[in-house]
């Protein structure tokens, strides 16, 4: 079989970003003796990413920063927001900029969150409280996964703020959501050299699709948590359909299209895969259809943000699954007509 990869990772997010300033001395002007602000990456390529950052480093390209500062000796400074979701931008000249710098100033204790694609800020909530105890929050509201984004997302530890330069904030990105792909396979060993199954219609159904996501700080740095919303789609309304697909020896992709690769992580104890087919040898000029079904809570408990699932799965004379891969995602997003899906024809 063949396995099934992104071919373009986001390694741009993945090395040292610098906006605004190149450099840890002072900025000139400011009175604190402090420096502007700087971020970074520090995440190293995944290994089993496949291409280079090129196609992210593109002038134009954004994600946007929200952060907060409060006092850590007076209680009655009301906490103040310093970026509302600011875009930071590839520019022409090849660095990630912002527009009006920032200043670290000492004594102070500085909260930041960023998040890509910058296109999803409309569903985005960050709050910073009213007191110096509060602990600055961070949600996506009734988010729709069949936009198709690929969701990035950065939350360091607070950083006390000290008199003179400070380093750039270390950033490290993590998939919001759960990748899913179903893989399936003619079993030449039972049916006979070149014959194949072909697919008339595979349903994917009893998931929701939309979400609220809460990015709360956890002991074990967990990636917050999503509470789905709206409709639970029944195998009449569910988005995830395909037809007309040929299942080769080597393996082939069931869904295709970037709006399913992406999954609201979430139970599985509704879901199931139904699937219609034919055999492409018959005497008869109508094959016959046979149709399987196979619930996912058998094969795995829910989807997990920040978890890529691979199911293969064979047609002979029945469907088999083979026992569901899950591994930690590493791979590269799909976000716009910069990010694409290729196939590697690596064995699994």
């Amino acid at each position: 079989m063949k396995d099934f990869r992104f071919s373009l990772t986001l390694t741009a997010l993945l090395s040292v970003i610098f906006l605004g300033g190149c450099d840890d001395t002072p900025a000139p002007g400011d009175d604190n003796g402090t420096s502007v602000m700087r971020f970074h990456a520090t995440d190293t390529p995944g290994k089993r990413s496949a291409t280079t950052n090129e196609s992210f480093l593109r002038a134009g390209n954004t994600f946007k920063v929200w952060g907060s500062y409060k006092s850590q000796t007076n209680a009655t400074f009301k906490p103040t927001e310093i970026f509302d979701g600011t875009d930071v931008t590839y520019s022409t000249e090849g660095n990630w900029t912002y527009t009006d710098p920032r200043y670290w100033h000492s004594g102070f204790r500085y909260d930041f969150r960023a998040i890509h694609p910058s296109g999803i800020a409309e569903s985005v909530t960050y709050t910073i409280g009213e007191s110096s105890n509060d602990t600055p929050t961070f949600a996506l509201t009734n988010y729709d996964v069949l936009q198709g984004f690929d969701i990035l997302y950065a939350a360091p530890s607070p950083i006390d703020a000290v008199s003179g330069p400070m380093p750039a904030v270390a950033l490290h990105f993590r998939h919001l959501l759960s990748r899913v792909i179903f893989i399936g396979r003619s079993d030449e060993q039972h049916l006979g050299t070149g014959r194949r199954i072909i697919i008339d219609s595979a349903k994917l159904y009893g998931l929701h699709t939309t979400g609220t996501w809460n990015g709360h700080t956890t002991a074990d740095n967990s990636i917050g948590e999503w509470r789905s919303t709206g409709q639970l789609h029944n195998g009449e309304t569910t988005p995830y359909r395909a037809t007309s697909v040929e299942l080769h020896t080597d393996g082939t992709l069931i869904f295709t299209g970037k709006d399913t690769q992406f999954f609201l992580p979430q139970s599985l104890a509704n879901a199931v895969l139904e699937i219609t087919y034919h055999y492409n040898y018959s005497d008869s000029t109508r094959p016959l259809q046979y149709t399987g079904t196979v619930r996912l809570s058998e094969l795995s408990a829910n989807w997990e943000a920040g978890k890529s699932y691979r199911y293969p799965f064979t047609i002979s004379s029945h469907i088999f699954f083979e026992k569901p891969t899950v591994e930690e995602w590493k791979q590269a997003p799909i976000n716009s007509s910069d990010f694409n899906v290729d196939i590697e024809d690596t064995d699994l």
